[in-house]
């Protein structure tokens, strides 16, 4: 199921938001979760294209009454989530978020989201501050 939510999200891309001085934000989805109160993964391709390091702190979201920043554990027996202070985004690098690694987990939706419905997200990084991008609900794999 992950492996289709990355392979579907490469397929699906959406208009990049450039985002200040060498940050781009592209292809932020998540996906459809009609019954509220759920938890839904936030997914999207951060490209920073500075010499500097830079990382995604919190992400405010209007669908959701909380976010969290995961990585995934693959120690002994099955991988789990683990909630992390923020996610590094390498100098020159790209930062792909998929659930089975770096992550935003959106907590408890506060509405039904339904395949097509758009909004937007604010995400604030340390140095970047904060940038709005818009947000596709797609259909679950």
């Amino acid at each position: 199921m992950f492996a289709a939510f990355s392979v579907l999200s490469i397929a699906m891309m959406s208009r990049p938001v450039v985002a200040g001085e060498g940050l781009t934000l592209s292809d932020a989805w998540v996906p459809a979760a009609p019954e509220v109160g759920r938890d839904i993964p936030l997914l999207l391709t951060i490209r920073n294209e500075t010499s500097s390091p830079e990382a995604l702190m919190r992400v405010r979201c209007p669908i959701a009454n909380f976010s969290e920043r995961h990585t995934v554990d693959r120690g002994e027996g099955a991988p789990a989530m683990r909630s992390i202070p923020n996610i590094p985004i390498a100098a020159g690098g790209t930062l792909v978020l998929l659930p089975t690694a770096y992550h935003v987990m959106l907590l408890q939706t506060r509405e039904p989201l339904e395949p097509g419905k758009r909004f937007t997200c604010t995400i604030v990084f340390q140095k970047a501050g904060s940038i709005e991008t818009e947000v596709e609900v797609r259909k679950s794999p």
